[in-house]
């Protein structure tokens, strides 16, 4: 059974939390509207990198999970967004994936950027994630990760090993676009959406977006740049296991060999 996914691209605002979830609800419900089963947000979504992050997180079941259930009910689409979560005196870099009567699942960044100074330096603010995130699609494995955990291609690796046909890819930097996400799906035999935000950032730096919905075998099926919109992807989760027994780069691996050294 094919799945249509949404992605959405927003700009991102940092610290306008109520401009940032009213603009969400309008694309989601016109995301819904066009029959999407999943609506995929930018990492950061609601709170984004801003000096305020403290005051104005969120819990993951908190004001903007409960909006997005309101939106959903009657529907059995889900919605994974980008959020500042609090969780008592910690702070995540988290991406609640939400259902009209639940939240399902809720993925906290594993790996923090550190290669920057000032709200960008990650470890200085938020807690680390432990353990990946797994969800159903209409009875498809899915999975999830945020930005810099793409950058490291055990993730995906990891997720389709879990089995999962879908991965799907947060982001909050300038682009990341189809070109960054080939390979891994590819290799993988994984159909992954991929989020961005675009317009200006916190350091009022142009940020072009790029993201995209790229299938199984690598192809691209939609990506939009410099720009707020939504691009739609039918995709077929069922052709996914008979893609890897016949993929290469999956097929032919020895996992008994990777072994990482303690520390």
């Amino acid at each position: 059974m094919p799945l249509k996914l949404a992605v959405v691209q927003q700009e991102g605002n940092p610290g306008r939390v109520q401009a940032n979830r009213e603009k969400a609800l309008r694309f989601a419900a016109q995301a819904l509207d066009q029959g999407a089963d999943v609506i995929l947000f930018h990492e950061e979504m609601l709170v984004g990198y801003s000096p305020h992050l403290r005051e104005l997180a969120e819990p993951a079941n908190g004001p903007t999970t409960q909006a997005f259930q309101r939106l959903l009910r009657g529907s059995q689409a889900l919605i994974i967004y980008g959020l500042t979560e609090r969780d008592g005196d910690d702070l995540y870099i988290s991406a609640p994936i939400v259902s009209a009567n639940d939240l399902i699942g809720n993925y906290r960044k594993t790996h923090l950027w550190w290669k920057a100074k000032g709200l960008r330096y990650e470890p200085g603010y938020f807690k680390p994630g432990d353990e990946l995130v797994t969800f159903a699609v209409q009875g498809y494995q899915a999975g999830v990760m945020i930005c810099y955990d793409g950058d490291f291609p055990e993730m995906a690796r990891s997720y389709a090993n879990l089995g999962c046909s879908l991965l799907f890819w947060l982001n909050n930097r300038e682009s990341r676009g189809h070109k960054e996400v080939y390979d891994l799906a590819k290799r993988n035999s994984l159909i992954i959406a991929t989020s961005c935000c675009c317009g200006q950032d916190e350091t009022g730096r142009h940020c072009s977006g790029g993201s995209n919905i790229t299938d199984a075998t690598g192809e691209l099926l939609g990506e939009i740049w410099d720009q707020e919109g939504i691009i739609l992807a039918q995709v077929f989760p069922e052709k996914v296991p008979s893609l890897r027994r016949q993929n290469p780069w999956f097929r032919g691996q020895r996992p008994d060999l990777y072994v990482y050294p303690k520390s």
